[in-house]
């Protein structure tokens, strides 16, 4: 499951006192009863609360062309580590929820 892994990843890196590159381009979550079951939501919630506690900086770039879509971009807010995560979109970049 690529949202563990990418949990477990974000810990990993922290720990070792590395700086984050995040290349965003990805619809998110539907958070339906499927999302729900699979453990989906859950390992989101794991990488939001990885991002939240993340001591290093983190950078979140949309790519040309890029979209980031519904939950993937609650995931990815900078909001959640305000000191740490700086994101950034090419123009022709689009995110929505």
């Amino acid at each position: 499951d690529s949202a563990t892994k990418t949990a477990q990843a974000l810990l990993d890196f922290n720990r070792e006192g590395l700086p984050l590159f995040i290349l965003a381009n990805c619809r998110g979550f539907s958070g339906g009863q499927r999302d729900l079951f699979e453990g989906i939501l859950q390992a989101g919630s794991t990488i939001v609360e990885n991002l939240r506690t993340y001591n290093q900086p983190a950078f979140v770039y949309i790519p040309m062309a890029g979209e980031l879509r519904g939950g993937a971009w609650v995931v990815v807010d900078s909001k959640i580590n305000p000191d740490r995560i700086e994101c950034y979109a090419e123009r022709t970049a689009k995110g929505n929820v």
